[in-house]
């Protein structure tokens, strides 16, 4: 049998999903400030490093106010506006992130004309979208986490201390550094969701899970197809049946599909990324033989696999 006991099935699937995250700038805007930000397929996300300001969604009747060390999360990049007050005049948020990155900050006044003003951290999240799993179709359109609301939350706090710090400066490996605290704080984010997940179904909600849970752990864990449907209901404790129900709720595919799809996605990325033979590339999905294993996986992906490593 597997050892399990180290592995983080949400850890595995924002690999296979291809996470990656950078952050655009950590810069102080003086009122009035405000930016309209569209719809878009990458998420997006904002910290309030100093001061406060308002923030509405597309959709959303009214706006909330966010202070000192709020942050608001769109994974599913929601449109939204965000400004020092809620009249004030807004631009377009793709032309402030191009105007700061060149030098200009839009918001930025001379010091002797300044005014109140706020320190924002602003990002986004990128993601494979067209990837066929339920953690991509399941992510939240919005997440809030509260200062005020989450004072346990003081791991939260820290990162962003240093991640703002490392935005501010252009040290040898600085560039480097900011996209991998930004990708962690993607990670803390989704964490601090998935404790307070508003229900209790959908993948996010089964990672969380104590049974469903395990044994999503216990998937990501193998080398080689060693689970069964049969193993998993054994190791959660749970009868084939009561799990197959519980698992195909929550996740929203029998356990069994869900099985075949992450063996095929991880055969995809053997091969991608390795020069394993094909053979062990098809046992360790669950094949006796190259033949069965192409076929299988020509009818999945739409490509034979010799293709696929090919391209890569």
């Amino acid at each position: 049998m597997e050892n399990s006991a180290n592995m983080d099935a949400l850890a595995d699937v924002l690999k296979a999903v291809r996470l990656s995250a950078n952050t655009y700038f950590c810069t102080d805007f003086n009122a009035p400030w405000g930016m309209e930000i569209e719809e878009s397929k990458q998420g997006v996300f904002h910290v309030v490093v100093e001061g406060a300001c308002w923030l509405k969604l597309a959709k959303a009747d009214e706006p909330i106010q966010l202070d000192t060390g709020d942050i608001v999360a769109f994974p599913t990049g929601g449109a939204h506006w965000i400004s020092d007050t809620p009249n004030s005049p807004k631009l377009p948020g793709s032309n402030v992130v191009e105007n700061i990155l060149n030098g200009n900050n839009p918001f930025q006044l001379k010091e002797e004309e300044a005014h109140s003003s706020n320190t924002l951290l602003c990002g986004s999240f990128r993601y494979d979208s067209s990837m066929d799993h339920p953690f991509v179709k399941d992510l939240p359109c919005f997440i809030h986490i509260s200062a005020s609301e989450s004072p346990e939350n003081n791991w939260l706090k820290s990162l962003v201390t240093v991640l703002a710090a490392e935005s501010r400066q252009s040290s040898p490996g600085s560039t480097v550094m900011v996209d991998r605290l930004t990708e962690v704080l993607f990670i803390q984010l989704m964490r601090a969701y998935i404790k307070s997940a508003p229900n209790n179904m959908g993948y996010i909600a089964a990672l969380a899970d104590h049974q469903i849970g395990s044994a999503l752990n216990l998937i990501h864990s193998e080398s080689k197809a060693y689970w069964s449907v049969e193993r998993l209901s054994e190791a959660v404790a749970l009868s084939r049946t009561a799990f197959t129900l519980k698992f195909s709720k929550m996740v929203g595919m029998p356990p069994k599909t869900y099985l075949i799809n992450w063996r095929m996605q991880r055969a995809k990325a053997q091969l991608e990324t390795s020069n394993m033979p094909m053979i062990n590339v098809a046992e360790n999905a669950g094949y006796s033989s190259e033949a069965a294993f192409s076929k299988a996986f020509k009818l999945f992906f739409e490509q034979p696999p010799g293709q696929v490593r090919r391209n890569a």
